[in-house]
């Protein structure tokens, strides 16, 4: 495709939404239907750290705590997660993983992977890494 003069913001924004797609096209060709791009960055940050806090997981995954409750509640339909009352504050929840999701890790990174590899095609390993590093760049440039 010939560069265009569309702004970044219709670029990216429209890539973030074909990615989305892909990603849940894929996960459900796999046999997950369950998942959609919100559980998975759920999944990736609990797998990273499970049993923490909705706030520390809502700073986490870059959600607000109202949407992330909302994700939350499908991951818990779908027995992905479980809230667990914590002893000192029963106002407050901690998340953790079920052994369902525990045991997804391996099968839905390689999901991830295949979709980012169909994304990248054409793209070699270096600039799909400096890529990352660009939008991260940019992401912590505007993050307050």
């Amino acid at each position: 495709m010939a560069a265009t003069k569309e702004s970044f913001t219709f670029t990216l924004t429209r890539l973030a939404s074909h990615y989305r797609t892909e990603l849940t096209q894929n996960f459900a060709k796999n046999g997950h239907a369950d998942i959609t791009p919100d559980y998975w960055i759920v999944l990736e940050a609990l797998w990273k750290e499970d049993n923490i806090s909705i706030s520390m997981l809502a700073k986490r995954t870059c959600k607000d705590n109202a949407g992330l409750s909302r994700i939350l509640d499908g991951m818990e339909r779908n027995d992905l997660v479980n809230r667990i009352v914590c002893a000192g504050d029963k106002r407050s929840y901690s998340i953790v993983l079920t052994k369902y999701a525990q045991g997804l890790k391996e099968k839905l990174q390689a999901v991830e992977e295949e979709t980012l590899q169909q994304a990248s095609k054409g793209l070699n390993p270096i600039e799909t890494m400096e890529l990352r590093r660009m939008l991260n760049h940019m992401f912590s440039n505007l993050e307050k």
